[in-house]
């Protein structure tokens, strides 16, 4: 049986057990928490108490120095309330926070209760972190427990190692993380390059800057400018990523779309989503869904309905392909020029000449176009067919026309029912400054098919058909046939009411108006040819 002595032994040795295990279990927690959260006066020359004007306030002078977790703060002077473990420093304030971090002010309070370990700055705040990233303001609010600085009043951000400065009204800089958030009249500058916006988003560790509001950015090496709402710029590797319908514009280019990728390092741009290609100096556009471009070598590619528009002259060249392909010759001298390749379902409009083909180049050394496989080309009531055609153009008006192969010129009538014909191994067609057809000259195997009208009345007279080795046909302004030079020729007059079944048209005819462009929408729509129309028969 136990006695009441021993029982009475046992207890204070429980309770100093528990106390043990309680204060273990404290002294843990403290430490996660940092160990000690008191903040040290270690020394001044003067301490004094006014309980009147400051009650439970230490006033010390000169050469003050306090500790706080890892942190020690000097100044002239300051009002330590020990009670609420939190001071007021004035005068040549510093704070040096381990090899990391080290803060300069002429005013701070600093409030070290363990839920909110808060620095307050004002007045010259220089913040220096890890020697490389330094912080110029008048207003600064230094979150310890989380890492984070924030600044107002303008702020001021350099990185010596990245060579950026950073200037905005205020903003947030992470010390873990080195990034930084910049609001208001922000400016971004390097050696290479300024960024200017209302908001921007920079990380040192990647050196990125990201924007997400309105921003321009000058590029001061290679002397271009990009305006977004949304990107990222890379400065290690110069490279952009632009969305929400940017652009990127220098003296001789531009390209707009809703996603830009841009390397200026590589000259390599790339554009997705209602692009704009822009080539000032050559006076040209270009539209597309995807476009690639390289300005070392001048060659682009540009897939997704794409249209190239040539302004060069009086009147804008609309052409339409699958694919187009952009190559540039004498890159960067007076002698350089472009040319334009076209694959596929091509259409092309201008006001005075339409054309629809297979494959084309539009060359603006001699602004010429030539079209490859089942060309066809059509100028006022005229149409060109051949193996190759080849047109050049002058301001406003076709100049000169080549068709190479199977070459056949036919005009229509004003019944819609007799077409002067033309065909030939070769064809050159010469227009005068109005873009009249003025001289139709036909080389080789040449047979043609010709209504002669009356001068009184308009009315047909005959049916004309011919044959020989070269011909050439004079016109007049009025497109009447002036005079027609012939070598050693063979050919029959027809009466309108005897004229032979099939001998009004000539091999390969085909009238294929319903294929021709309308306007500059019309390109967009591809037609082909109907196989009634390709057997010889008029519509």
């Amino acid at each position: 049986m136990t006695s009441a002595g021993a029982f009475h032994n046992r207890v204070p040795r429980r309770c100093l057990a528990i106390a043990l295990c309680c204060f273990f279990t404290i002294t843990v927690w403290a430490q996660k928490r940092g160990g000690d959260q008191r903040i040290y006066l270690e020394h001044s020359n003067e301490l004094r108490h006014d309980e009147m004007k400051k009650p439970g306030v230490q006033i010390v002078k000169g050469n003050v120095a306090f500790r706080h977790t890892g942190t020690r703060l000097t100044c002239d002077s300051a009002y330590f309330n020990q009670n609420n473990n939190s001071f007021e420093a004035f005068g040549h304030v510093r704070m040096v926070q381990g090899d990391t971090l080290s803060m300069q002010s002429d005013y701070a309070f600093y409030d070290g209760r363990p839920m909110v370990e808060m620095v307050y700055a004002r007045k010259n705040v220089v913040v220096v972190h890890r020697k490389t990233s330094i912080l110029y303001t008048d207003s600064l609010n230094y979150d310890r427990k989380y890492n984070f600085v924030y600044f107002a009043e303008g702020g001021h951000l350099v990185d010596k190692k990245k060579k950026v400065d950073l200037v905005g009204d205020w903003g947030r800089y992470n010390l873990d993380t080195r990034d930084a958030v910049v609001y208001y009249g922000v400016v971004l500058k390097s050696p290479d390059y300024e960024i200017h916006t209302d908001t921007l988003y920079y990380d040192a560790r990647l050196e990125r800057a990201q924007i997400v509001s309105r921003s321009t950015i000058y590029s001061l090496k290679d002397n271009y400018q990009i305006v977004s709402s949304n990107g990222y710029y890379y400065m290690a590797g110069d490279k952009t990523e632009l969305f929400d319908r940017s652009t990127i514009e220098n003296q001789q280019r531009m390209i707009t779309g809703d996603s830009l990728f841009y390397d200026s390092e590589k000259k390599k741009s790339r554009g997705v989503g209602n692009v704009v290609y822009v080539d000032k100096k050559n006076n040209n556009s270009m539209r597309a869904g995807s476009f690639v471009y390289d300005e070392t070598t001048g060659e682009g590619l540009a897939t997704r309905n794409p249209v190239f528009m040539d302004y060069s002259q009086k009147d804008t060249l609309y052409l339409h392909a699958d694919t187009m392909r952009v190559k540039t010759f004498y890159m960067d001298t007076d002698s350089m020029y472009r040319e334009v390749y076209c694959y596929n379902k091509v259409r092309a409009y201008r006001i005075d000449v339409q054309a629809v083909c297979d494959s084309m180049v539009v060359c603006s050394k001699d602004s010429s176009l030539t079209m490859l496989r089942d060309p066809i080309v059509w100028n006022d009531d005229r149409q060109l067919l051949g193996d190759k055609i080849t047109v050049f153009m002058n301001d406003s008006t076709i100049r000169e026309a080549w068709v190479e192969g199977n070459a056949l010129s036919i005009e229509l009538m004003f019944d819609d029912e007799h077409y002067n014909q033309v065909a030939s191994k070769r064809m050159n067609a010469y227009f005068d400054e109005k873009g009249q057809l003025r001289l139709n000259e036909a080389i080789g195997n040449v047979q043609m098919v010709y209504y002669p009208v009356d001068d009184n009345d308009s009315s047909i007279i005959a049916m004309i058909y011919n044959e020989t080795d070269t011909m050439r046909m004079y016109l007049s302004e009025k497109r009447k046939l002036k005079k027609i030079w012939m070598h050693a020729s063979e050919g029959v007059v027809y009466p309108l009411t005897q004229v032979p079944p099939k001998r009004d048209r000539l091999p390969g005819f085909g009238w294929y108006d319903y294929v021709r462009p309308l306007n500059k929408d019309d390109i967009f729509i591809w037609r082909g040819k109907r196989r009634e129309m390709t057997e010889g028969s008029a519509k």
